[in-house]
């Protein structure tokens, strides 16, 4: 297992969409200079640094750069329409990326939307098999994670597996334990996010806000060890975080970093176990 970070292991210090941007924001090359700082080996640029906008020169020089520090690379986009997906494995296969990791929308989906979903990817697998880049389908709320296990199972092909998040799936809402049960085997990369649960004040409900790895109510070594159970000791392992507005975009980014460097030796630590 490679441990790695994502552009969302640092929303805030790219930019969060009706918050103060920070300044300057965090590019492509400061997320890699980041992971060599951090002393990890896989970067992941997901949708919240789209590489779609960003010109080929620039694509040519992340790989480099990339190449320079030792760093494996991971595309990631959003949506399924598979004339989007062909581009974005097209820019993974510039950039020498392998996994393109993919998520749905935020919503609860039905059959028609499984449907559709079966047969985009379906689109996209002889492109995959031709480019070598598999595509890891994140699990949320759209889809029970029996759901997306089925959908993996039937189009059986071994460029196609899940991105497994250990919070999205609360959404729906599911269990980690049911989540892990029905995805390990198939994970190709783990995103690892950890969370806290508070009753709120009235005692009529809950809040469910982020936390650095470990210190919420992930059970991250029953996570690993069913990856290692399932054989998936090749995969990637990505820290992400849900760090919550402080105030000043200054502050956000100032604590967003603090739980990124207790995230990654949190995590070292239980690898190296």
């Amino acid at each position: 297992m490679e441990l790695g970070i994502a552009s969302w292991s640092v929303p805030w210090s790219i930019g969060v969409r009706g918050y103060p941007p920070p300044s300057p924001p965090l590019g492509v090359m400061g997320l890699v200079e980041k992971a060599a700082e951090l002393d990890v080996r896989v970067v992941q640029i997901a949708d919240n640094l789209p590489l779609h906008e960003i010109a080929a020169a620039e694509l040519d020089g992340l790989r480099e750069a990339a190449r320079a520090r030792a760093v494996t690379l991971e595309a990631g986009t959003r949506g399924l329409d598979p004339e989007h997906l062909m581009r974005y494995i097209r820019i993974a296969r510039r950039i020498e990326a392998r996994v393109l990791r993919t998520v749905l929308s935020g919503s609860l989906l039905g059959p028609e939307e499984m449907a559709a979903a079966e047969a985009a990817i379906r689109q996209v697998v002889p492109m995959l098999d031709h480019e070598d880049v598999t595509l890891a389908l994140e699990n949320n709320e759209a889809f029970s994670a029996a759901e997306f296990a089925g959908l993996i199972r039937r189009i059986s092909s071994p460029r196609v597996g899940i991105c497994l998040d250990t919070a999205n799936s609360l959404g729906r809402p599911e269990t980690l334990q049911t989540v892990v049960k029905h995805l390990a085997e198939h994970a190709v990369v783990l995103h690892a996010k950890d969370y806290v649960i508070h009753r709120i004040d009235t005692r009529m409900g809950f809040s469910i806000t982020g936390a650095p790895l470990g210190e919420g109510r992930v059970a991250f070594d029953d996570v690993l060890a069913e990856l290692r159970r399932h054989g998936r000791t090749g995969i990637s392992i990505i820290v992400e975080h849900w760090p919550p507005f402080a105030g000043t975009i200054e502050e956000t980014v100032r604590i967003e970093r603090e739980w990124l460097g207790r995230s990654v030796r949190f995590l070292r630590s239980k690898l190296s176990a």
